[in-house]
């Protein structure tokens, strides 16, 4: 069972909307979050050094460093903000948030109840 939620990603002056799942089995050490690369081009994110990665079932996969973002969540009632390591991951077709980052704008999730707040 997945989640999603609206995010507003913003790299210098360009921001884009985007819908964005929150993935906590995508596990970093800082706020991380993985764009397609259509995404990573709209924000004019340069592709850097590629890094390694191994997924479920053993898959194996490269993504590319794009610099920072700025990763912005709104609720009825608060907006969060919280600087990110930009992923840029070829054959993505998704935003997802990293664990680290879920925990860095202070998000609960409930998937039964497919909800979300903040903390």
């Amino acid at each position: 069972m997945a989640l999603r939620i609206k995010v507003k990603l913003c790299h210098n002056s360009t921001c884009i909307k985007a819908q964005a799942l929150l993935n906590t089995g995508f596990e970093t050490l800082i706020p991380t979050v993985s764009l397609p690369i259509e995404m990573a081009e709209k924000l004019n994110l340069e592709i850097g050094s590629p890094i390694e990665f191994e997924g479920p079932g053993l898959t194996r996969g490269a993504s590319y460093h794009g610099g920072e973002v700025e990763v912005i969540v709104s609720s009825k009632e608060e907006t969060r903000r919280v600087k990110a390591q930009a992923l840029i991951t070829p054959g993505e077709n998704e935003v997802v948030l990293s664990d680290k980052c879920i925990e860095s704008l202070g998000i609960i999730i409930d998937l039964r109840g497919r909800k979300w707040w903040f903390t």
